[in-house]
């Protein structure tokens, strides 16, 4: 997983507005593990419905802080959710998304100082 941040597309939505760019990152931050929450309580309860919409909402913010790779995993497990297909990948794929969102998360967390101070 590259660590290296590529905020690129943040800086051209919110105009490189730091103010807007600190309050992306504080969503992703915040809101990531409870989300990653809900797709394990999902997956334990074979509610695939219910995966493929928090999958759903989840996949973008991967996205927008240039985390590519992890939301083609995102989009993974919202596909084999949808279609009931490879559902016993789903753990997996959730494991792979939670690892690499703890690995840049401390990355995140001082970007968030930096812009701030």
């Amino acid at each position: 997983m590259n660590n290296e941040l590529d905020l690129s597309y943040l800086e051209e939505v919110t105009g490189g507005s730091s103010e807007m760019i600190i309050e992306m990152l504080r969503l992703f931050v915040n809101d990531t593990p409870d989300q990653l929450s809900n797709i394990e309580r999902n997956v334990k309860n074979g509610d695939w419905d219910a995966v493929r919409a928090e999958a759903h909402k989840l996949k973008p913010t991967f996205q927008y802080v240039g985390m590519d790779g992890t939301h083609l995993l995102v989009a993974e497990v919202e596909t084999k959710a949808r279609n009931r297909e490879q559902i016993e990948r789903i753990p997996e794929l959730v494991d792979s998304i939670k690892r690499n969102f703890n690995e840049v998360l401390g990355s995140f967390e001082s970007k968030i100082k930096e812009l701030s101070s």
